[in-house]
């Protein structure tokens, strides 16, 4: 009975498990190599090491690094929503990393991250 629990648990969480980056490096899936990068609020990989580990994987492979760009974007911008944004402000942080970009679009993304970080000040007391 344990054993078959265990096989149970083993089989769903490899259901919940995303696509490895071999697994869309092999299938050329650039653009969901770029947007997985983006979406986990990371900075995308630089051509040449993405081409290394592209080449590790399958030799036989072309990286099309325009395409992992565009997805890199997509994900960027699906990360550093307006939630994420109140959440920086939050935690009292003053540079926005990868969502820096987002300082000079639209101003309702100050505007979260002004009432997140208003949030902290009132109740932490201040600094």
């Amino acid at each position: 009975m344990i054993s078959v629990t265990i096989i149970l648990i083993s089989l769903l969480s490899g259901c919940s498990t995303p696509i490895s980056t071999q697994r869309l490096i092999t299938d050329e899936n650039w653009s969901q190599l770029g947007f997985n990068k983006g979406q986990r609020g990371e900075n995308p990989v630089a051509e040449l090491a993405l081409q290394k580990t592209v080449s590790e994987v399958n030799d036989t492979v072309n990286l099309d690094y325009d395409t992992y760009l565009k997805g890199y974007q997509k994900g960027l911008e699906s990360y550093c929503s307006l939630e994420q944004l109140r959440q920086m402000g939050l935690e009292m942080k003053m540079d926005w990393g990868v969502c820096e970009f987002r300082r000079e679009g639209e101003g309702l993304y100050q505007v979260y991250w002004k009432q997140g970080f208003d949030r902290s000040m009132s109740s932490d007391g201040g600094w």
